[in-house]
């Protein structure tokens, strides 16, 4: 009888074991596919890096032209790589119109973008103070003393900006950009002077001249040519920003930024290279700016 009752109890004690040791399993197979899972998503991440390099080294080739079939190679559900190529001329440089006292190039870029006439002052003011070679704040921006208080010693650098990411330190700047997205794409640091309006992304006619979507594809397609593909052989060329002012029929908020910030002169033979790299779901792009001629030499190198 008492062996009956120890079998008993031990029955439990035995089911508990089986269940514990099953959960075990269940929960080490689940473990190893997560690690597979990882494993494999670090692999493709890899491929798609190797894929966007080939893209670049296609791009900073200067006989490439925007419908070459070399820019774009197999399907995003594979492997391969697309490249788009565009001018680096048609961007902001904070260091020239600053140079310049220019304020009207940012007051209405964030006037577009949703902001008031007193925060963009004030974002304005910071970067001209972050950018001058003085200690003396402008009426609303910052100097060393503003940037201890808040913690960040050694700021601003009273230097030209190195490099665009560098906006994001500038004390009430940060707070615009920070509003939208892709506001790196809006600015450059290799393009001295007015944008040309041969270079001129889509979103900067509208947002920087005031455009209708009607207008922007009005210009895009008479930069395009016959082809209606930009960046090739039978691209035109608008003689005179007047002449961009009859094509569009600019009223006179559009003329005033056409004039005050755009210019038809041409390029300056710097390159803006996008390859993205992409493997079975997994991407990797790669921006990279490169002077067209002089075997492309590498300007800037980004990767995302």
């Amino acid at each position: 009888m008492k062996a009956t009752n120890q079998s008993a109890a031990a029955l439990p004690l035995v089911l508990w074991c089986i269940m514990f040791l099953a959960g075990l399993v269940v929960l080490g197979g689940g473990l190893v596919n997560r690690w597979l899972e990882g494993e494999s998503l670090a692999q493709r991440k890899f491929i798609a890096r190797q894929m966007a390099l080939s893209g670049v080294a296609v791009g900073l080739n200067p006989a490439i032209q925007a419908d070459s079939p070399l820019l774009r190679s197999g399907s995003p559900d594979s492997e391969g790589y697309e490249v788009t190529i565009t001018g680096e001329s048609g961007r902001i440089n904070p260091n020239h119109w600053v140079a310049e006292s220019n304020r009207a190039v940012f007051q209405r870029l964030f006037e577009s973008w949703g902001h008031d006439l007193d925060t963009s002052e004030a974002a304005i003011d910071a970067l001209v103070d972050w950018i001058d070679g003085d200690d003396f704040p402008s009426a609303k921006g910052a100097e060393r003393e503003e940037y201890e208080a808040a913690g960040r010693p050694g700021y601003p650098t009273n230097r030209p900006l190195s490099n665009v990411r560098e906006m994001e330190s500038v004390m009430n700047l940060r707070e615009i950009l920070m509003t939208r997205g892709g506001w790196k794409d809006y600015f450059t640091i290799w393009h001295t002077g007015p944008l040309d309006i041969h270079d001129t992304p889509d979103w900067m006619l509208a947002d920087l001249a005031g455009f209708t979507p009607r207008q922007v594809e009005t210009i895009i397609e008479f930069r395009a040519g016959a082809d209606r593909i930009e960046r090739t052989a039978d691209d035109q060329k608008f003689p005179s920003i007047e002449a961009v002012e009859a094509l569009t029929a600019a009223d006179p908020r559009q003329s005033q930024a056409l004039r005050g910030f755009f210019s038809t002169s041409g390029g300056v033979g710097i390159r803006r290279i996008e390859s993205t790299g992409f493997c079975n779901g997994a991407t990797h792009r790669i921006v990279v700016i490169g002077r067209q001629d002089g075997g492309g030499r590498i300007l800037s190198w980004q990767e995302q």
